[in-house]
């Protein structure tokens, strides 16, 4: 039996339609290693708390949270339901932190650290609310 080319293999093989793609590609944590992406792809693929790509959503949009004007940051001690707030984002990280493995939560709060101090530093805490979300109930 004669031998075809391998054009003419790749022509009658159908082709897939770019349906399968991903609409819009998936955000990355900036800083975080290949282990720690791929620790939180498995999460998020696993845990139903999280969807495609909302640990690392949550990260930039703590990010951006944390960067605005300190006359801005006032949380007033109320827990915000809004989307445009950082605190939905800082719990989604919290739950992050404690569904992954160790070595891959560490690095998680070593990337988390400097946007958390700068967040304290510019922010201090109103006594009349005391809650486990540190974040929470800062003015």
């Amino acid at each position: 039996m004669p031998r075809r080319p391998p054009a003419r293999v790749r022509a009658q093989q159908p082709r897939h339609p770019r349906s399968w793609r991903r609409s819009r590609p998936i955000p990355r944590i900036p800083g975080a290693s290949g282990a720690l992406q791929a620790a939180v792809v498995r999460l998020e693929n696993a845990d139903t708390l999280f969807g495609a790509g909302d640990i690392a959503e949550s990260f930039l949009e703590w990010r951006r949270w944390v960067r605005r004007p300190v006359r801005r940051l006032s949380t007033a001690c109320s827990p915000c339901p809004c989307p445009t707030c950082g605190f939905g984002a800082r719990e989604t990280l919290e739950r992050a932190v404690h569904r992954l493995p160790k070595r891959q939560a560490r690095e998680l709060r070593r990337l988390l650290g400097p946007l958390d101090e700068r967040f304290l530093s510019r922010t201090v805490p109103v006594p009349s609310r005391i809650e486990h979300r540190w974040w929470a109930c800062r003015a």
